[in-house]
């Protein structure tokens, strides 16, 4: 009888303390799992914000400064054009008689009829060899976003995007849940970060986000009016969109999506390895305790 009293007491207080154990365990597993998905989410961020910097340093001033050369070796060219004799030295010649004098008159005559042509077979022809062309490329959001497309063919569920509102490519505008967290940005400037979660079609999906300011004046050249875009910009996306953009707007979003079934698998498959050890050694405590009462309740007379 007094065995089962203990019982009673005894295996409500192990259920307890398993249960306690557990939910502490698994809360623990969880939030590690987070933060690790989190952490992988900056690493992304991370990346793109350098594959940013690396496109404003160096691909955009290296084609600037491939067509700086350009222009200045065209300018040297026109310079030895211009210094180049239009019309016969009328004291060319003049030490020579006859048919020596006719000859070498005819022969420069023709030399710069020749000079001529080459003259206006040429004309223009240097400016054409200028890049006015608009390369997308040299744009840090559009690189970036190209970069990640690349990672994406093997992780196709993981997810970056540079959401804007008045986006100048298409491809960038923001859906309805990306204008909410835009719009979050906008509604509290001194927010640097957000962090959620979203269901998306491949599951629960983890998503950090960071506003997209206009810090420098310089990509008011190109979103500011139309009219100083570029032309070829604008020939490429048109003259509707991108534009009306003011220092220091929060234009839009920088978000990096990752999923979180795995984490949270490893977790859960670690957590059912933890209760099943906890419940293994509670059971066996549960034994001893009942050998050793019975033990005692034996020896008492």
């Amino acid at each position: 009888m007094k065995l089962l009293k203990f019982n009673l007491i005894f295996i409500p207080f192990l259920a307890l303390c398993l249960g306690l154990v557990g939910y502490t365990a698994r809360t623990m597993l969880l939030n590690d799992a987070r933060q690790h998905v989190i952490q992988n989410a900056r690493i992304i961020m991370e990346t793109m914000l350098s594959s940013r910097t690396y496109t404003t340093k160096q691909v955009a001033p290296m084609l600037e400064q491939n067509n700086f050369k350009l222009q200045t070796a065209i300018e040297q060219f026109r310079k030895a054009i211009d210094q180049m004799p239009k019309t016969l030295d009328p004291n060319a010649g003049k030490d020579l008689r006859g048919s020596e004098k006719k000859g070498f008159i005819l022969g420069m005559q023709r030399a710069l009829e020749m000079q001529q042509q080459f003259l206006d077979s040429v004309k223009g022809k240097p400016e054409e060899l200028i890049d006015t062309e608009f390369h997308p490329q040299s744009v840090p959001a559009f690189a970036a976003t190209e970069i990640f497309g690349y990672l994406r063919e093997k992780f196709p569920d993981y997810f970056y995007k540079e959401a804007t509102l008045n986006p100048t490519n298409p491809r960038d505008r923001a859906t309805d849940w990306e204008s909410d967290v835009v719009n979050q940005f906008r509604g509290s400037p001194a927010l640097a970060e957000f962090i959620s979660t979203r269901e998306s079609p491949t599951g629960t999906a983890l998503f950090l986000a960071r506003p997209i300011k206009i810090n420098n004046v310089s990509c008011l050249e190109c979103h500011s009016t139309p009219d100083k875009a570029p032309a070829e910009m604008i020939k490429l996306y048109g003259g509707d969109n991108g534009f009306g953009w003011h220092l220091n707007d929060i234009i839009g979003a920088q978000i990096v999506s990752v999923p979180v079934s795995v984490p949270v698998h490893f977790a859960e498959d670690a957590f059912r390895v933890i209760i099943g050890w906890l419940a293994g050694a509670f059971g066996g405590i549960l034994i001893i305790a009942n050998i050793a009462v019975a033990l005692v309740t034996r020896k008492r007379p």
